[in-house]
């Protein structure tokens, strides 16, 4: 998720749509997380108001926040994996840190 209005209209889809499956093929789906991705205070009230929400979910929990720093839309650029571009950004700290807490 994308710490923005957006993403919580998208969230709130993919959760009814999660809803209709589970009830149709009788299937329980785990929810492990959210991360909040490309998260910047710098971007004001929007960014931080919606981290909040979304912390306040409760279940599913933040599992993570991941910054947005420029090696991310380098990497991008380049077409190459976060973790082989900038295998020690903090994106990368952040992305083995879920790896971790999701084992």
């Amino acid at each position: 998720m994308e710490a923005e209005d957006s993403s919580a209209d998208a969230y709130a889809m993919l959760d009814s749509q999660i809803r209709t499956v589970s009830l149709d093929y009788e299937v329980d789906i785990d929810r492990l997380g959210l991360v909040v991705n490309k998260f910047d205070k710098r971007k004001g009230y929007v960014a931080t108001h919606s981290l909040d929400n979304w912390q306040s979910l409760g279940t599913p929990p933040v599992v993570s926040v991941v910054p947005d720093l420029k090696e991310q839309r380098e990497a991008v650029h380049v077409k190459q994996p976060l973790l082989m571009y900038a295998p020690t950004s903090i994106q990368a700290q952040r992305m083995r840190e879920i790896r971790r807490r999701l084992s």
